[in-house]
Formats: structure tokens, C-alpha cells, sequence
């Protein structure tokens, strides 16, 4: 499988912590952000690694010099977005990793799982990779697995984790967020939840970032 790791935000919910460092490079128990991502994928059967970067790119190409082998490197000299990002790179089936999430490792089996289920079920455009066992719900899960986006009746979390099908984004502009796609995806009946079980730790904002980062 392809990956994008998502490193080209400007990290603005972190208020002051990213003035100098970009969000995938803040340290949470000894390491950066975007290392827990890179661990994840370590045992999957990768052919492609892609980061994007924008903010701070300078800083996060060196940290992956430093440290890693064949990362291909999409630098945005104006950043495109959530989806724009995607696009910009997107040439197979392809999973898509947010870098502000503390990654468990046993997630990786879960992701093998629902790679083998995209694949099987070419009917699915997107695949999200959802859970239930949280205080905070972003979207809704229907009786048969799909996803109604947006819902004023969410029940599940995003995991920060999806799939995306080759060539869906063609006739989208260059520039642009992911969820105007899901949107589009959903009524289309083409976007799609499976539900996970790993807690996969949420840093995204400063007062998160505070909590868990020691």
C-alpha cells in the first residue's frame, strides 16, 4: 500500500508551543509526533511513504533525513489542505495518517485489517477508521457501516486514520479540505466506517499536548 502522512499544517491549536517547531515535530514521551506514525507503518507491507510539509518543511525533511530511508517528500510551497495534500500525490489506493495522535503500536494489525477490507469491497470510495468508545463523537455510523457526514446524530470518532480510493479526486480543485470530499462521499454512499478498538490517544490541541506529552 501507498501512505501520506499529514505533516503540513500549521499547528495553529497549539497555540505558541509551534512559533518555532512544527506540530509533527513536538516531543510527547521522548520522541516527536510524526516518529509514532512512522512506527505504526513499520510492519505494514508499504510500497510508497509520503509526507507533505509546508509549515516549518525545512525542520521536518531534516528530522526524516536524520532518521529514515525512502520517505518521499511532497513539499507544498502553498499549502493545499487536507485534501489538496491527498491529491497532489494521489496516483493508488492510498492510506492517509493525521501526526497528532499517540499511535499504538497494535493499531497496525487493525489497519491490515481494514486494508484487506477496502480492497475486497470496491464499492467503498473512503474508509474511515472509526470507534465508539468515546467521549467525543464526529460522525455518524449507520445499521450498514456507512457513514452520514455531516449528522446532528454522531455516534463515533474519526481515528485520525482512513483509505481513499485511486483517482477519486480528480475533479477536485488543487486546494481544498478532505471533509467538503467526505461530504460529496457520504451521499454518494461510498464513505464508510470500521470500527476499531485501539486507543489511539488524540493530541491535537495545546491543553491535549500539555496533558499527555511527559
Amino acid at each position: 500500500m501507498d501512505v501520506l502522512i499529514l505533516a503540513a499544517g500549521l499547528g495553529t491549536r497549539m497555540e505558541d508551543l509551534t512559533k518555532d517547531l512544527p506540530k509533527p515535530l513536538l516531543p510527547v514521551k521522548g520522541k516527536p509526533l510524526i516518529d509514532y506514525a512512522f512506527n505504526l507503518i513499520e510492519p505494514l507491507q508499504t510500497k510508497n511513504i509520503f509526507v507533505n510539509t509546508h509549515y516549518h518543511a525545512d525542520l521536518i525533511q531534516s528530522h526524516i533525513s536524520k532518521n529514515y530511508e525512502n520517505i518521499k517528500i511532497s513539499f507544498e510551497p502553498e499549502i493545499l489542505g487536507t485534501g489538496g495534500g491527498i491529491k497532489k500525490i494521489h496516483q493508488n489506493d492510498l492510506l492517509v495518517l493525521n501526526t497528532d495522535n499517540l499511535w499504538q503500536q497494535q493499531f497496525a494489525q487493525e489497519i491490515k485489517s481494514a486494508w484487506d477490507f477496502f480492497q475486497n469491497n470496491k464499492n467503498i470510495d473512503n474508509l474511515l477508521l472509526t470507534k465508539t468508545n468515546s467521549d467525543f463523537h464526529d460522525l455518524e455510523i449507520l445499521p450498514d457501516q456507512s457513514i452520514q457526514f455531516p449528522s446532528n446524530q454522531c455516534n463515533a470518532q474519526f481515528q485520525g486514520c482512513h483509505f481513499i480510493r485511486q483517482g477519486v479526486l480528480e475533479d477536485y480543485p488543487e486546494i481544498f479540505n478532505i471533509p467538503s470530499y467526505w461530504n460529496k462521499c457520504s451521499e454518494e454512499k461510498k464513505l464508510f466506517s470500521f470500527l476499531t478498538t485501539t486507543e489511539n490517544t488524540h493530541i491535537g490541541t495545546k491543553d491535549l499536548y500539555l496533558k499527555y506529552s511527559n
